[in-house]
């Protein structure tokens, strides 16, 4: 039996947007998250972050308290800055420099998304091309004023 061709066609348009927005999604998860922990940073309670965003206590503690891992890139070595912009993997840390300069070369596992593709390598960790794009979306989104 073959497959209805408009279906197929129909579900592959719905599949792409379905990836769009959960690739959206992310972005606007990763910059809240990023937009919670600036607000704490700069001397913002946790409860009263809290009641601005109509969110629990506990998911901003939980976002705050996250753990905590060397705030280094991953890449080049950089320190955080003050503007804070650096993008937590799983497994690495990336600054926006090396997001925006990152090329992709050899194929390896991406720290980031642990994907088999092309990867810029640093010094601790590898980047797809991807997660590039991605990371350049949070830092980009991050810094947006909201």
């Amino acid at each position: 039996m073959s497959l209805d061709q408009e279906l197929l066609a129909a579900a592959r348009t719905a599949s792409s947007a379905s990836a769009a927005a959960q690739s959206q999604a992310d972005i606007a998860k990763a910059v809240c998250h990023h937009t919670v922990l600036r607000l704490h940073r700069a001397g913002g309670a946790m409860r009263e972050i809290a009641e601005a965003l109509q969110i629990s206590h506990q998911r901003v503690h939980q976002i705050v308290e996250q753990p905590k891992r060397t705030e280094r890139c991953w890449f080049c070595g950089c320190g955080v800055g003050d503007d804070g912009r650096l993008m937590a993997g799983p497994a690495a840390l990336i600054c926006d420099l090396c997001v925006a300069e990152g090329q992709t070369g050899e194929v390896g596992d991406c720290s980031f998304c642990s994907e088999t593709e092309p990867v810029h390598e640093g010094a601790d960790a590898t980047i797809c091309r991807s997660c590039l794009d991605f990371g350049a979306a949070v830092i980009s989104g991050a810094a947006s004023p909201r």
